[in-house]
């Protein structure tokens, strides 16, 4: 993976004592971390010291985060304000760490780890690809809606604590957070591309990074997945991912895939024209992308970048739901430009809007027929505790019980 500003889980509704609350419906991030105050960072120094200060309250807090429930967190004497390094060797069956508050890591401390390793799909292997580093290719063929890898994270950082660290102590945090690691998963981490210079393991997590958020406003973090990080962009990828809510990244087979094809996901939001993805690659992401889509033809781009227009006037109208004019005719339009432009790693929100329009006109066929394939799609791409997924299956069960029902029956 090349400088990847991770598209990630943003938190929505939140409910009361739930320890890791994710709404998978928004995974996508269009805003940069490296904020103004940080730039400090391109030319920082790899050794650094520094001394932890912290009060008699935040030891209870961290002692209690530490060891609640069945994972055995240490907390280690390497504090800057309120931001502390908390290492589980056994985390995962692998080992984690934490940069982050005490609040958040209680909320770590609580998940439920899964009695399942990392596993990745038989058919798909490591290589070199040419311009590209290390990549995931399919050996063999690989059904639509397979699960192709299930990655743990090995490092958590609390988004907020390069703004309001001095570089030297982030640092300092950093460094003491991966080489707290098994020596595995430590050599795993550090074998990732670094391709923005300076700091070595920030620098890593920078470019080979998901945004995850735990619980409130307070929680976005970046999370680095090694396994992860071999998946490619391609802005027509044929895998989607989603985080859940026992932090495993899960990567779904969103078409059928045929052996020697790459393995990709998507770094950002493909439903941007060809002049604005490739802006935001080379500024963002340290890259000009050269996917297949980004390849066409000037003749071909440009009638690809109409069809986005179009979506994008479409998507606007269908999700004004004081709009009365919506005909079937649109609807049915709307949905085949999805398709047309292969956009099946984020085809489940155009089902759900579909169904919506469906049901608001009282045509309880289309939208049972449209929310079914919203399920389908939103558990590849946003797992099964997404909120759309749940709201989509009760759709599809019940039109006439849905919200949506009928609200515009003079259309």
């Amino acid at each position: 993976m090349r400088a990847t500003w991770h598209q990630f889980i943003l938190t929505a509704i939140v409910p009361v004592g739930q320890a890791l609350q994710v709404d998978y419906g928004l995974n996508t991030c269009p805003w940069h971390p490296l904020v103004s105050s940080f730039e400090q960072y391109m030319c920082a120094p790899q050794d650094i010291t520094g001394h932890s200060m912290q009060d008699e309250a935040t030891v209870q807090l961290r002692e209690e985060a530490g060891f609640a429930g069945r994972n055995r967190w240490q907390s280690l004497p390497d504090c800057f304000d309120e931001y502390c390094v908390y290492t589980n060797n056994n985390f995962f069956g692998r080992g984690m760490s934490t940069v982050t508050t005490a609040t958040n890591q209680a909320r770590i401390a609580e998940i439920q780890i899964p009695e399942t390793d990392i596993e990745r799909h038989e058919n798909v292997h490591a290589v070199d690809i040419h311009g590209k580093g290390k990549g995931l290719v399919a050996t063999g063929p690989i059904a639509k809606g397979e699960r192709i890898m299930a990655a743990r994270p090995a490092l958590l950082v609390h988004r907020d604590a390069f703004p309001e660290l001095q570089p030297t102590d982030i640092y300092y945090l950093m460094d003491t957070a991966i080489n707290s690691l098994p020596e595995t998963r430590r050599e795993s981490y550090l074998a990732q591309s670094a391709a923005m210079g300076g700091h070595k393991v920030t620098d890593i997590l920078f470019t080979n990074s998901f945004q995850i958020a735990l619980g409130d406003e307070d929680g976005f973090h970046y999370g680095n997945y090694p396994e992860s990080s071999l998946l490619n962009h391609d802005c027509r990828p044929n895998l989607a991912f989603f985080v859940d809510k026992n932090l495993t990244h899960q990567t779904h087979a969103v078409r059928d895939i045929a052996a020697g094809e790459e393995l990709t996901i998507s770094y950002l939001d493909a439903l941007q024209v060809r002049s604005a993805r490739q802006e935001r690659t080379r500024d963002s992401l340290g890259f000009a992308c050269s996917c297949a889509q980004c390849a066409l033809p000037k003749t071909d781009s440009d009638a690809s970048d109409r069809r986005l227009l179009v979506i994008a006037q479409m998507e606007s109208e269908m999700s004004d739901f004081n709009n009365k004019k919506i005909p079937p005719s649109m609807i049915e339009e709307y949905v085949a430009l999805y398709r047309r432009e292969r956009l099946e790693y984020k085809i489940a929100g155009a089902y759900t809007l579909a169904a919506l329009n469906y049901n608001m006109v009282g045509k309880a066929g289309m939208a049972k027929k449209y929310a079914r394939l919203s399920v389908e799609a939103g558990l590849l791409e946003n797992g099964p505790d997404s909120t759309e997924v749940r709201q989509m299956q009760t759709l599809a069960d019940d039109p006439r019980s849905h919200w949506s029902w009928n609200v515009k029956p003079h259309v």
